[in-house]
């Protein structure tokens, strides 16, 4: 099984949307993969701010921060692991 640094949450409930973000953070831990990608999507920017306010307090996280604008912008979180 190949890990991807990538994974798509949209149109997911939040808790689901989470619970899948969680599980895609300890693999990537696992495979010591560095850098990842969560698509979330705009919308009402509500997954963002969950997902967002979820990797601050996982410890394996670096840093959390908003695609470049031409890239996706808001609608994609890249996290850097540690």
């Amino acid at each position: 099984l190949k890990f991807k640094p990538n994974i798509d949450v949209r149109g997911m409930r939040a808790d689901e949307a989470l619970e899948k973000v969680r599980e895609f953070i300890d693999e990537a831990i696992m495979v010591d993969a560095k850098e990842l990608r969560i698509l979330h999507g705009k919308g009402n920017g509500i997954l963002r701010e969950l997902i967002q306010n979820y990797l601050k307090t996982e410890p394996g996280v670096s840093s959390c921060r908003d695609e470049h604008i031409q890239y996706g912008g808001t609608g994609i979180t890249i996290v850097e692991l540690s």
